[in-house]
């Protein structure tokens, strides 16, 4: 069996990530590709420690608050993402190492240092799909479901904004999406991309099947 998929979205909050994810998974079932959606921080013990303190709307230090993701990537990468690769699975990720990049450099530490620590055990993905969006814009569609958390005050964004455009081209395979444009649209971006990716790997079903 050949490796499975790893499609990446990054982009700040409020960019349309989890919309598209849950678009490109709908049509990846009606294909027939197996596939699993997975999103940081993740379940682990250094995951959940950050969901808490998301949750109860405060930051931890920089460093901690790098030390946690760094471990729940770590531990993400190890125990879920690489063994559902091997099973050929396409795996869609809800951020991954250019969010600490960006997130927690715009917060002050070496964005170049956190780069080189998250390589060194990260799954490298097959595309890479960031959505760039005004910070403001972003904003006003999270105002319209729910209040923003600490990591959403539009001076922040605007920096994680600036770390993520710097810092893309670092990435292999990254496209540069612009998230203010037609969801169908960029869904239809999003698929021709993946399919070509299948049909690579064998992983589209033949019609019929």
């Amino acid at each position: 069996m050949g490796r499975g998929v790893l499609v990446v979205f990054e982009g700040i909050d409020g960019s349309g990530k989890s919309t598209q994810r849950d678009m490109l998974g709908r049509w990846l079932a009606q294909a027939g590709v197996r596939w699993a959606t997975l999103a940081q921080p993740s379940s682990s013990l250094a995951g959940s420690l950050l969901r808490k303190a998301i949750a109860a709307k405060r930051r931890l230090p920089p460093e901690t608050e790098l030390a946690l993701f760094v471990r729940d990537r770590r531990e993400q990468a190890r125990s879920v993402i690489r063994p559902l690769l091997r099973e050929g699975i396409v795996v869609v990720l809800d951020r991954h190492y250019l969010s600490s990049v960006a997130y927690q450099g715009a917060l002050g530490l070496d964005p170049a240092a956190i780069l080189g620590r998250c390589v060194r055990f990260s799954p490298v993905a097959d595309v890479t799909f960031l959505f760039d969006i005004d910070p403001s814009e972003a904003l006003r569609r999270i105002a319209k479901s729910r209040h923003a958390d600490p990591f959403e005050r539009r001076d922040y964004l605007v920096r994680v904004r600036e770390m993520y455009l710097a810092w893309a081209p670092r990435v292999p395979d990254l496209q540069i999406l612009d998230a203010s444009e037609d969801q169908e649209m960029i869904a239809t971006s999003i698929r021709r991309v993946v399919a070509r990716l299948l049909e690579e790997r064998h992983l589209m079903p033949p019609p019929g099947a």
